[in-house]
């Protein structure tokens, strides 16, 4: 679960103890490396751009070369560290091509074969910066098991093997039992159909195998060494999915802070789920939070029986709160009405193992204070939200309240996670302050206490967002 700390209200005076300067460098880069992906993104570990600028996915056009484009993501002058592509993996190839664009036309909007001239690759030295790195890639969704069989909507193998699934292990969230498993080929196969025989538990665990043993004969956990799972960087190629109603909706900045350089414009605030998966009509709704329970609605939107992605709810800008409450529920009233505490006995919340299907959100610029630090002095914080480009800056602990700047890293607008900060191991001791702050002056420099005015904290309810993060065990 995750920890969230609430806002800590400090005076400015504290918060100015130290700067650390971030420096650019010249030369645009691509650093990724082979990789896991279970989430239908990749991951580019940093990008170095002179000006806006895009990190663009391209699969091998079969000659070890890029071809089309199968996902892109807009980064910041500067650093960008971390950079979650969504990608289609319907189209993946083994090999994938991270490539470097400027943007250099309309801001934030790739163009490139649009507009003439528009948001070109980045060339250093004659060639065109554009790395490629191998993925294995599983992509599944929720699903009511029906006919005894699931299916996986995408699987990206590096080698012949096998796609296994697995029941929840009762004695932890983790993969149980063997059910069913089936053969993928190298490359990438789509909408692979698993065949399942025996307790089709609430959670499901599909994870790729290699082919070791016997070829064409699964004998993972009968014949020794053979046929063992996929690992990448010690992470296991599986992956929870839900066959029981089941919502997933990220963390995302919905509420803007107080003092946002551009003031967070006039659209209607909006929350996105990622997918709601519903066993007949119903509706996604989404409450305030109330002292750490659901509050007010603040708006809802209908889903269909069945998977529904991308569902968008406005919401009521009035009644926001730092933390949002997604809940599902059934139509069981007027079809298409939202009835729920009008009519006795309408549109009820869903139940999954007697709770309500709910949980809380945050929706605000914030941190999640959970991380580690290790003997090189790489302080690596669980997650970031920010609502505009901006910086994640590492505080010493003076007395219980931020002290010194021992480090500062860019942060891209939304969600950032495992944020990875440089800092003195003897000076951050047990306990530091993360902060976020925005980046107004020159962009991809930290130049607070530097620059007057230039990449204020990020202040929401009065106060900067910061708090205690443990690094002791």
């Amino acid at each position: 679960m995750k920890k969230q700390f609430g806002i800590v209200v400090l005076a400015l005076a504290l918060v100015l103890g130290g700067v650390v300067s971030v420096s650019a460098q010249d030369t645009p880069s691509v650093e990724v490396a082979d990789q896991l992906s279970l989430d239908g993104t990749v991951t580019i570990a940093s990008a170095y751009s002179e000006g806006p600028g895009f990190i663009v996915i391209h699969i091998d056009n079969g000659e070890g070369a890029p071809g089309p484009i199968a996902g892109y993501r807009a980064i910041n002058p500067g650093w960008n560290y971390n950079v979650k592509v969504e990608i289609d993996t319907t189209m993946a190839t083994p090999t994938l091509f991270a490539m470097l664009h400027k943007d250099d036309n309309t801001v934030g909007e790739y163009e490139f074969g649009q507009v003439e001239g528009a948001d070109g690759p980045v060339v250093v030295d004659g060639s065109v910066v554009t790395p490629p790195f191998n993925v294995n890639i599983v992509y599944a969704t929720d699903q009511f098991v029906e006919m005894g069989h699931i299916t996986i909507a995408s699987v990206t193998a590096q080698v012949p093997g096998w796609l296994v699934v697995h029941a929840l292990n009762p004695e932890g969230f983790r993969p149980g039992p063997v059910l069913g498993e089936t053969w993928v080929d190298a490359g990438t196969t789509v909408d692979v159909q698993v065949d399942l025989e025996g307790e089709i538990t609430d959670v499901l665990w599909p994870m790729l195998h290699v082919d070791t043993g016997e070829a064409g004969v699964y004998e993972f956990g009968s014949v020794e060494g053979a046929d063992v799972p996929v690992v990448v960087d010690g992470r296991v190629a599986t992956f929870p999915i839900w066959t029981v109603p089941h919502m997933r909706v990220s963390d995302q900045p919905i509420m803007h802070g107080e003092n946002r350089p551009d003031g967070g414009g006039m659209m209607t605030p909006t929350l996105v789920a990622d997918s709601a998966l519903s066993e007949g009509p119903g509706w996604l709704v989404v409450h305030a939070d109330n002292d750490g329970a659901p509050g007010p609605v603040l708006g809802f939107s209908p889903v269909e029986a069945g998977l529904n992605t991308d569902v968008a709810v406005e919401l009521d800008a009035d009644g926001l709160t730092p933390t949002l409450w997604p809940m599902l529920h059934v139509d069981t009233g007027e079809a298409g009405v939202y009835e729920f505490g009008q009519v006795e006995g309408a549109d009820g919340p869903v139940r999954v193992n007697d709770a309500v299907l709910t949980f809380p959100i945050n929706a605000a610029p914030a941190i999640v204070y959970e991380g580690s630090i290790d003997e090189m002095g790489t302080l690596t914080v669980a997650e970031a939200v920010i609502d505009a480009p901006g910086w994640l800056v590492i505080h010493a602990n003076a007395d219980g309240a931020p002290g010194p700047v021992l480090g500062a890293t860019p942060l891209l607008h939304g969600v950032n996670t495992n944020v990875a900060v440089q800092v003195d191991p003897d000076a951050a001791g047990d306990q530091v302050f993360p902060m976020l702050h925005y980046d107004t002056g020159e962009a991809g420099v930290y130049e607070f206490g530097q620059v007057e005015g230039a990449d204020p904290p990020v202040f929401l309810g009065g106060a900067p967002v910061v708090g205690p993060m443990s690094l002791g065990e």
